[in-house]
């Protein structure tokens, strides 16, 4: 899935996700109103199929304009609950984002703040000595806080984010602040319109943490008929990524993304699989124009 961001990577408390251009809410918080509508979605992924011990990720999201300050204002909420072997992270936000109208586009300044669980169920384990002291499970509450910039116009869109400034380290009842493990998240995009029934959108999306390898997933889409089906690849160090969307109404969309395994994974795992459905509701215009920047 943000969350994709990119599995198999070293970074801390990162989502992962590939469908990350259909709920870009996971990874800024400025992104929160961008589809001037009341929008919900709902995800579940499940990362590299048959491999021991591979985890899943569930996410729920809504974010809204508010008429406070001419529009300016918007809010959301996410909740996201992934696991990995014996681990266990349960995330809950809440967003706010201030909208500045500049030229022909909008600059949202985003904030979100809630709490992270981390959870360790070590009694689900196989040890070979059933008395080992270490089977205990574990489970703490943190507080976390994010912060993005996110300029987009009806064309093109660029933002910049860290998605969270805490990161508990493990065993420890407290929490990290260090700056090395920031998540500083670039996501970008551009739409090419060909004609009514063709249009071509790339776009990018790039975490530089400190001491750990770049991510980074580069993603072509093209949409079809009049908006109705986007197909499209990725390409990231891991893995290649096939999508397929279907808008079936102006206010319901639905998403497939399907990761090939490359390299050292390949024979390990079948894949990994995501999928996504998207509810998009704006009462003034009782229609929604078709959502380049899912």
């Amino acid at each position: 899935m943000i969350f994709t961001l990119v599995r198999g990577q070293n970074t801390k408390h990162y989502t992962p996700v590939n469908m990350y251009m259909m709920n870009t809410l996971l990874i800024n918080p400025g992104y929160a109103g961008t589809k001037e509508a009341m929008s919900g979605s709902l995800m579940y992924g499940i990362n590299w199929a048959g491999m021991p011990g591979a985890g899943n990720l569930m996410a729920m999201s809504f974010d809204s304009p508010i008429n406070w300050l001419k529009g300016r204002v918007a809010l959301g909420g996410l909740a996201t609950s992934s696991t990995y072997g014996v681990n266990t992270n349960t995330n809950v936000y809440g967003y706010y984002n201030y909208r500045i109208p500049i030229g022909q586009g909008k600059l949202g300044l985003g904030l979100r703040g809630g709490v992270n669980n981390y959870s360790r169920s070590l009694t689900r384990a196989e040890f070979r000595d059933p008395n080992d002291p270490v089977q205990l499970d574990e489970s703490r509450w943190f507080p976390n806080f994010g912060l993005g910039v996110f300029w987009f116009t009806a064309d093109y869109y660029v933002g910049l984010s860290i998605p969270d400034f805490f990161f508990p380290p493990s065993g420890s009842n407290t929490f990290d602040h260090d700056v090395a493990n920031y998540n500083y998240t670039f996501v970008g995009g551009y739409i090419f319109t060909a004609s009514d029934n063709l249009r071509i959108k790339p776009s990018a999306l790039v975490t530089y943490t400190q001491n750990s390898p770049l991510v980074y997933q580069a993603t072509l889409n093209f949409i079809l008929f009049n908006d109705m089906l986007w197909l499209g690849a990725s390409y990231k160090p891991n893995g290649i990524v096939g999508l397929v969307e279907f808008q079936f109404q102006k206010w319901l969309r639905l998403g497939y993304a399907y990761e090939f395994p490359t390299g050292d994974l390949v024979g390990f795992t079948s894949g990994s699989h995501e999928i996504l459905l998207r509810l998009v509701y704006n009462k003034k215009l009782k229609v929604v124009s078709p959502g380049y920047f899912w």
